[in-house]
């Protein structure tokens, strides 16, 4: 029997859609590896779901104190990353993330493991502020000798990566994240809606600038205050969210918008609304948009970075988010369309998903890269 290889994740906080790509691979590409995983501890509410089911598959779990921010507590944490790999005679150790990334690349290299680093995106979106930025950029720019492999989940991620750090000398690839809808559920998740002659909008995600949500209530307003009869769901969390609450109270669409704090049932969620907007101002792939478009619901998305590889324009209602009023008019121009043509925009944007985003491809794909190394 061949020996299993073992290999390490680390990322900082598994959340959104870092968090649902690692555990596709955790629980679904065991067959010839062995899975060791080390977080923060502090992910979101599926996070703390689906890890007494990751740690019943077998996956060794640690967790760190791991701070969005440089620290001091960084250095402690390589050498516990180290320690981790050494005792556990770890093969490859896959980072995710700018800390992910760093402590895989340092630990990993003086521990003698193969080093595979997945930015992303937050280092190519200028996320950080001007400090943080500077330091991520001299410590990406070292560790391209410290990496054996460069994955990116969209050609857009790999470009920019390519353009701002070089690291001309490391192998790199795209592996697309892919996914799997059991079609046979999706009817249970099916809702009659209460009015014909209301709109329900979702958005989903972690609420903060750059994935665009107050471009979504603003438009949002200003389709209310024209009459249209828009109900506007935020499903999630974060650092905007008490702003936008406090907006939306001292406004006419005080009813009109709702939010609903984090889901553990995204699923369930989207197929309760008619419409998915996807407002970001940076994207380095864009899993709701897949979800959306898995699950048969009609999408409004923004038209930028990895987001443009996941939809296709023709079967979607696409935006430029630096155009307020391209957002307006497309929204418009969604809730004001005729059935006929949101079921053909879905049904041909759920063909080309299943033929270039299943989870098959995404592990086959790792799978070989892995056995490379």
């Amino acid at each position: 029997m061949d020996k299993k290889q073992k290999v390490l994740h680390i990322v900082g906080d598994p959340v959104g859609g870092i968090r649902k790509h690692i555990h596709d691979v955790l629980l679904n590409l065991q067959s010839g590896f062995e899975f060791f995983y080390i977080t923060s501890g502090c992910g979101d509410k599926n996070f703390d779901k689906e890890l007494p089911d990751l740690i019943k598959s077998g996956v060794i779990h640690q967790s760190l104190k791991i701070t969005k921010k440089p620290s001091f507590g960084d250095v402690l944490n390589v050498v516990k990353v180290f320690m981790f790999l050494r005792k556990h005679k770890i093969d490859i150790v896959h980072g995710h993330g700018a800390k992910g990334g760093l402590y895989a690349r340092l630990a990993g290299k003086f521990a003698g493991c193969r080093v595979v680093y997945t930015p992303h995106g937050g280092v190519v979106h200028n996320m950080f502020g001007r400090f943080e930025s500077i330091i991520y950029k001299f410590i990406e720019k070292s560790l391209c000798i410290f990496t054996d492999a460069l994955i990116f989940e969209s050609n857009y991620t790999k470009n920019a990566f390519e353009n701002k750090f070089s690291c001309k000398s490391t192998k790199m690839y795209v592996n697309h994240n892919g996914l799997d809808v059991d079609e046979t559920t999706i009817s249970t998740w099916i809702t009659s809606k209460k009015d014909p002659k209301e709109t329900h909008i979702g958005v989903f995600g972690i609420i903060r600038k750059e994935k665009g949500q107050h471009l979504a209530f603003n438009a949002v307003l200003e389709l209310i205050n024209q009459g249209e009869n828009i109900y506007l769901h935020f499903f999630g969390d974060g650092p905007m969210k008490p702003e936008l609450e406090d907006r939306a109270k001292s406004s006419k669409a005080s009813n009109n918008v709702i939010f609903h704090g984090e889901t553990e049932h995204v699923y369930s969620k989207i197929m309760e609304v008619d419409f998915v907007l996807i407002p970001s101002l940076f994207e380095s792939f864009g899993y709701v948009a897949l979800e959306a478009i898995l699950l048969r619901k009609p999408l409004i998305c923004s038209n930028v970075g990895g987001l443009k590889e996941v939809v296709d324009p023709s079967s979607s209602f696409v935006f430029d988010p630096a155009i307020f009023g391209d957002l307006v008019n497309q929204i418009k121009l969604a809730i004001n369309s005729n059935q006929n043509l949101l079921n053909s925009f879905v049904e041909q944007a759920n063909k080309r998903a299943l033929n270039l985003f299943s989870l098959n491809q995404m592990l086959n794909s790792l799978r070989s890269i892995y056995n490379s190394l």
